[in-house]
């Protein structure tokens, strides 16, 4: 079992970041969502077309938010050290998610909750893995940028 000072330690070190991502992965499925029920519903694009256009739209949004507002990062942007690896790691979730509703419409003849689901649940698959890839080497800080980062919630 946990003793408290390793739990303290565990909620200095990822809880408030934690809840930031949480809160910013809400917004993120609320707008993707919002966009993948747009283009598959309204404008009638298959599942896998609609999928793509909401992940394309998403992802800009998706990479500032988590990089000022989880991860206190302010300044120049790193191409290599943090759009790349960010944007591979959406990719990824791209590739499972446009799977996943593909799979689901043809299963389900289409049912959007279906599609919905497949592409939450997708997603879902990849959250914790890319706040562990983001929290330790995407958006890492030294401990002199800590100190100095002070975060505005």
């Amino acid at each position: 079992m946990l003793q408290a000072v390793e739990l303290r330690s565990l909620w200095v070190d990822h809880g408030q970041k934690f809840l930031r991502y949480s809160g910013v992965s809400v917004f993120n499925v609320i707008m993707g969502q919002s966009l993948l029920l747009l283009f598959y519903r309204v404008l009638d694009q298959p599942a896998w077309q609609a999928n793509l256009w909401a992940v394309a739209i998403g992802t800009l949004p998706s990479y500032l938010l988590a990089r000022r507002f989880v991860w206190a990062k302010t300044g120049k942007h790193s191409f290599t050290r943090e759009v790349l690896p960010f944007w591979s790691l959406n990719l990824l979730g791209t590739l499972l998610s446009t799977l996943a509703v593909h799979f689901a419409e043809q299963a389900t003849s289409g049912n959007v909750v279906a599609v919905t689901s497949a592409s939450i649940f997708a997603w879902l698959t990849v959250w914790v893995v890319k706040y562990l890839l983001l929290d330790r080497t995407i958006f890492a800080t030294n401990d002199r940028e800590l100190a100095s980062a002070s975060v505005t919630v």
